[in-house]
Parts: C-alpha cells; sequence; structure tokens
C-alpha cells in the first residue's frame, strides 16, 4: 500500500508536464512576463500580427494585413522587450527590391508598439514610415512553440 501512495502522487505531478509537451500546437503566452521568462530560457517564442485590431498613428493609413514570424533575437532594457526583423522583399506595383526593417515594441501593461520602414534597394533611401499600436491578444499574439 505504501507503494501505491508514493508513485500515485509522482505520477499526477508529472500528467501537467507530459500532456503539455504533447500539445499539438502553441500555447500561447499572455503577458509580457510570459514571453520575457520564455526568452530568457531559450524557449522558441513566435508572434502573429494582424493590424485590423491595431490603431494607426498619424499619417499611416489603416490595414488588414496579417503576418506572423519566429522572435529570432530580443533585448530587454527599462522594462521593453525589442525585437526586430528586416527582409528583402520585392514590391507589389513595381516588382523591384525593397528593404522591410520591421521593429515591435512590447510594454509591460501588454501594449505593444509596430514600425515598419520600407528602403529601396541598393541605394536604402527610406521610402516610407508607418506604425501602429497594437496589444498583446489584440492585433498581436505570442506563442511558446
Amino acid at each position: 500500500m505504501k507503494r501505491i501512495t508514493f508513485f500515485c502522487p509522482l505520477l499526477l505531478s508529472l500528467l501537467p508536464v507530459s500532456s503539455a509537451i504533447a500539445l499539438p500546437f502553441p500555447l500561447p503566452l499572455n503577458k509580457q512576463s510570459e514571453i520575457i521568462k520564455a526568452l530568457d530560457h531559450g524557449l522558441p517564442v513566435s508572434f502573429s500580427i494582424d493590424l485590423s485590431y491595431c490603431t494607426p498613428e498619424v499619417g499611416t493609413l489603416p490595414s488588414s494585413t496579417r503576418g506572423g514570424s519566429p522572435i529570432e533575437g530580443y533585448r530587454l532594457t527599462n522594462d521593453v522587450l525589442s525585437f526586430a526583423e528586416a527582409k528583402l522583399v520585392v514590391e507589389q506595383t513595381t516588382g523591384k527590391p525593397i528593404q522591410q526593417v520591421m521593429r515591435y515594441s512590447v510594454y509591460k501593461n501588454g501594449n505593444v508598439h509596430f514600425e515598419a520602414y520600407l528602403y529601396d534597394v541598393p541605394t536604402f533611401v527610406q521610402k516610407s514610415k508607418f506604425s501602429y499600436n497594437c496589444s498583446i491578444n489584440s492585433g498581436v499574439n505570442f506563442y511558446l512553440n
């Protein structure tokens, strides 16, 4: 009888861990602190953004653009989590290459600031800039993969 009472709590304590590992989909991260903890532990974190849920800043038009990417690197200063990505893409209207640089700032209160810069290639003269204010789970979602 003692063996059963010893092993039951052990097996039950492992159950949440084993079921979390076996999930076939990413786990949502709902707070800046959860995102930072996952990144600080070297765990893979990705995000998705849907600009139709975000508020454009002055001079930026509303957009229904959606996308996402893994977070490759990050920086944490003054309780602001920042990460960026840069991509060489082809401009839809001209067929010419442009460089996109996108920056994300995640604040402790759950707000997310997104800004993107577009540069001509090969001159790297800035073509345009746009920026939006979003929130975690309202425009920007984070996932532990």
